[in-house]
């Protein structure tokens, strides 16, 4: 699969868009995501298994904050 944007599933854009504005790569996943006071934090991974932190604490836009809201419901069900 190419990563061009138009073959993404819902979940693999809304994690490039807020892993991507953290300035990690396409290649890297979210593994847990919870939202904060600000924003959100969570465990990603890398495609050789090593794991690392994020947070984001900004002003959120709209593609982050649906990008959260996907992700978010993911986890719960």
């Amino acid at each position: 699969m190419t990563k061009n944007g138009d073959d993404l599933s819902p979940e693999t854009r809304a994690e490039d868009i807020l892993l991507g504005s953290l300035g990690y790569g396409e290649e890297a996943r979210v593994l847990s995501l919870e939202r904060t006071k600000n924003g959100y934090r969570g465990v990603g991974k890398w495609p050789d298994g090593e794991q690392f932190t994020f947070e984001n604490d900004d002003e959120l836009g709209d593609l982050e904050i649906w990008a959260l809201d996907l992700l978010t419901v993911r986890q719960r069900a």
